[in-house]
């Protein structure tokens, strides 16, 4: 029983320390202190939703956050807001636009991606956002390991369930601007990452052909 346990943490060491090694060095000094964006999972206070009422002047635009929305759904559908976030993941393409997902969590401002420095400041989240062909060429560079992407400013309606595609949560912007673009991180390919790929490669070759041969055997005999 010892011997299995000792067995078993030296395992869970090797496999915590290889981990390690496969990721990139920590940068040479903390970043710059990103604003307290406060616990995703704090519960959020939700007001209610203002009445719309006939002739009376549209409202103005709300500034929100995607904690806001994703929170109060009810509070913002169909409402003029104004959301800023990076431009991350893929531009899909539509007949009549795109859709981009916009984060506003702490790696899309102050922060570069995370794999760059290591310093975790919380969870992902953004909105998805609708742009018209007319605003689709503002995004050049979209966020990812090795990049940061355009941070835009949308200006646009709100929809809990968007009455066109069904996308619940989202964004249909009516104006963009592009409020500082993305760069791209140089992080070349770790030396320990080659080497435990190609090991890997290696046993699983070794195996495949053990496998293959035991299959070849005859199975034994029972009299």
């Amino acid at each position: 029983m010892l011997l299995a346990a000792a067995a078993l943490l030296a395992l869970l060491a090797g496999v915590v320390t290889t981990a390690e090694l496969l990721r990139h060095p920590p940068a040479a000094g903390p970043p710059a202190p990103a604003p307290d964006a406060g616990d995703v999972r704090d519960e959020v206070e939700c007001g209610g939703r203002v009445p719309s009422q006939r002739g009376a002047p549209a409202p103005a635009a709300l500034r929100v956050s995607s904690a806001d929305v994703h929170d109060c759904p009810t509070v913002y559908d169909q409402r003029a807001v104004i959301y800023e976030g990076e431009a991350v993941g893929a531009l899909l393409d539509r007949r009549d636009g795109a859709w981009i997902q916009l984060n506003d969590d702490a790696y899309g401002g102050v922060l570069t991606p995370l794999p760059a420095h290591r310093y975790f400041r919380g969870a992902n989240s953004g909105v998805g956002v609708f742009l018209p062909p007319e605003l689709v060429d503002l995004v050049d560079t979209v966020g990812g390991p090795r990049a940061r992407g355009d941070i835009l400013r949308v200006t646009g309606t709100f929809h809990r369930v968007d009455p066109a595609s069904g996308e619940v949560g989202v964004v249909r912007a009516d104006q963009a601007v592009l409020v500082s673009p993305g760069t791209t991180t140089d992080q070349q390919p770790l030396r320990a990452r080659r080497i435990v790929g190609s090991l890997l490669a290696l046993v699983a070759a070794a195996m495949t052909v053990a496998f293959r041969r035991s299959s070849r055997w005859p199975a034994p005999s029972r009299r």
